[in-house]
């Protein structure tokens, strides 16, 4: 694994992925890309926390604000939660969950396509010391390693907000 560190925060990644920043990216808000050479990605945004706070007073709401909003994508028929559970994130309350999506993929003459399961991995959590918020998560590819929740979660264990 390698040090990462911009903006005050930090976090372990492996050597072989790459990352880009989305051109528009600020101190105070931005999103970064880590991309594995496997093709799956890794997201990290972050915000104000004062912006956050006035809809979802806790990274929990939050959290569950933002797969509620993925559901609701057109291409979305079903979810799945597999998994959710408190962690700690640099002394941190954070709210990790695991949901399976059914993404609808190719439409048929008569409506009828196939889907593809997607596996969405998530982290959030509320910084008051940096007076941000942080997302991490992963929307993983149909052939995905099937431990790669352990290696994100690794990475989430080593992030650094303050």
């Amino acid at each position: 694994m390698e040090h990462f560190s911009v903006y005050r925060f930090s976090m372990e990644y492996p050597s072989v992925c790459r990352f880009e920043f989305n051109p528009k990216t600020k101190r105070e808000k931005g999103d970064i890309v880590i991309h594995f050479p496997d093709r799956e990605k890794v997201f990290l945004s972050w915000g104000q926390l004062d912006v956050v706070t006035k809809k979802y007073a806790t990274a929990d709401a939050f959290a569950t604000h933002s797969i509620k909003s993925m559901a609701k994508s057109r291409s979305i028929s079903k979810t799945d939660k597999l998994e959710e559970k408190p962690l700690t994130v640099d002394s941190h309350e954070a709210f990790y969950n695991k949901v399976h999506f059914h993404e609808s993929v190719g439409m048929g003459f008569f409506g009828k396509g196939r889907t593809n399961l997607r596996t969405t991995l998530s982290v959030h959590f509320y910084c008051p010391k940096s007076s941000r918020y942080f997302v991490i998560y992963a929307l993983l590819t149909p052939k995905a390693p099937e431990d790669f929740d352990k290696l994100f979660l690794e990475m989430v264990d080593s992030f650094r907000c303050h």
